[in-house]
């Protein structure tokens, strides 16, 4: 409504007024005029502000963007919100109900994946120093190291407050107490999703117990393994598999026994996850497939580094590589170029003895989640960045980048980065166990 409405309203209130006071002279229950006149006033002058008000809502609603974003065709909404960072697109569900919608459409979960996925990773630091176990997160770029690390709320910590970190897949991490060794949980710390799984019955007493979690493309499905041992002895050690699968399993299975004594050294390629073997004589490197749940050693070079016991496996470029660490602290990257042909392996890097300072004052201290990975060794490399450059982790939480053409390295410190903690490579993901990602990793 106009000013000419307003007018008009103003004259029929006139008119009213003039005839309401014509027919009630010398009564002396009819308020004064200058009441009357003083009411009509205010009635008017409210309904010049609700005019306001209402022309301030018309023009903040034309520049909403929600309009905009409809009108947009679908793939090209999807490009747009495929490019922004996980956590911008977190808060992009919440703006209105047609947006949420949009962002849980199938399509756009794939193409962020597989967009965030080819960048630098972000980064999950585990931490149980001092006491509470605790997640942070850091979205790196090696352009910039004025990034901040913000801690993940974990709705699972009150019902679990110890525990282990088995690894990250396709955006979505699994957990298990680190006391008892059950309940598991797979968990996505953005969209705080998360699955409980039953407890696993088994044949006897367990010792130890070694976990992997992964995807594999063929089979589309999400897979927990968990291998058990009855004795820290291997000579005296009876074993047994079981098997978890998301989506399908309301319990896990058993598969029978394994013929290797494994240790912790995961790593996922080709829907496979790969450990070590404990160096008895000859150490190995074994792989289970996803899909057939088959065990199978995977071949090494006939000469050079892995022919000795002290390496650990990850995987760099997308490819499987075996660390070995050499005498005074020196490391060298082997990569295995072709999956599973003897003859890839190449010697990719040699990366001179490095010591940071927090290394020199803290060697004595122990920290239990290094103490369970890798049975507590220095450092562990755990991914190529987008530069060229390799990351590195030193034991109690001293990240490095390594420049393999200079050879020089770079202490990477970010605000608010807890004390002490572990990394784990991650990929922010609106993901969940029922949207498998279509990409191989």
């Amino acid at each position: 409504m106009g000013l000419p409405e307003t007018f008009s309203k103003m004259f029929i209130l006139a008119t009213s007024l003039c005839s309401w006071k014509s027919g009630f002279v010398g009564n002396p229950q009819v308020p004064p005029f200058k009441t009357v006149l003083e009411l009509v006033r205010k009635r008017v002058m409210d309904l010049a502000c609700e005019q306001q008000s209402k022309k301030l809502k018309c023009k903040l609603e034309d520049v909403q963007p929600r309009d905009g974003m409809k009108n947009l065709p679908r793939d090209i909404a999807l490009d747009i919100l495929s490019r922004l960072p996980i956590t911008s697109l977190l808060q992009f569900r919440f703006v209105c109900r047609s947006w949420r919608f949009l962002s849980q459409d199938p399509d756009l979960v794939k193409l962020h994946f597989s967009r965030t996925a080819k960048n630098n990773p972000c980064l999950i630091f585990h931490c149980d120093y001092p006491i509470r176990n605790q997640l942070y997160f850091v979205d790196f770029s090696d352009q910039d190291d004025n990034q901040t690390v913000r801690k993940i709320d974990t709705p699972i910590c009150a019902a679990m407050p110890e525990f282990y970190v088995v690894g990250s897949c396709n955006g979505l991490l699994c957990l298990y107490n680190s006391l008892y060794n059950d309940p598991v949980y797979i968990y996505n710390p953005f969209t705080r999703d998360y699955k409980r799984l039953p407890e696993s019955r088994l044949q006897f007493q367990e010792k130890e117990v070694l976990f992997g979690f992964g995807f594999h493309p063929n089979s589309r499905e999400y897979k927990v393994v968990k291998i058990v041992y009855s004795s820290r002895s291997w000579r005296r050690s009876r074993s047994e598999v079981q098997i978890f699968s998301l989506g399908s399993s309301t319990t896990w299975r058993s598969i029978g026994k394994v013929v290797y004594r494994l240790e912790r050294s995961e790593a996922l390629v080709n829907g496979r996850l790969h450990w070590v073997t404990r160096p008895v004589r000859l150490r190995r490197i074994v792989s289970f497939d996803l899909a057939d749940e088959k065990f199978e050693e995977v071949p090494k070079p006939s000469c050079g580094g892995l022919n000795r016991c002290n390496y650990h496996l990850a995987v760099l470029g997308g490819c499987l590589s075996a660390v070995v660490y050499c005498n005074y602290g020196k490391l060298e990257i082997w990569v295995m170029k072709d999956y599973n042909v003897k003859e890839s392996w190449v010697k990719e890097f040699k990366i001179g003895a490095y010591s940071p300072k927090f290394l020199e004052q803290n060697l004595v201290q122990s920290y239990g989640i290094w103490n369970n990975t890798l049975n507590g060794k220095l450092a562990r490399v755990l991914c190529l960045l987008k530069n060229g450059n390799v990351l590195i982790e030193y034991k109690g939480g001293v990240l490095v980048s390594y420049d393999p053409g200079s050879g020089k390295f770079k202490n990477l410190v970010f605000k608010g980065m807890p004390n002490m903690f572990q990394t784990f490579v991650h990929v922010g993901s609106l993901n969940w166990i029922d949207t498998p990602i279509d990409i191989d990793m």
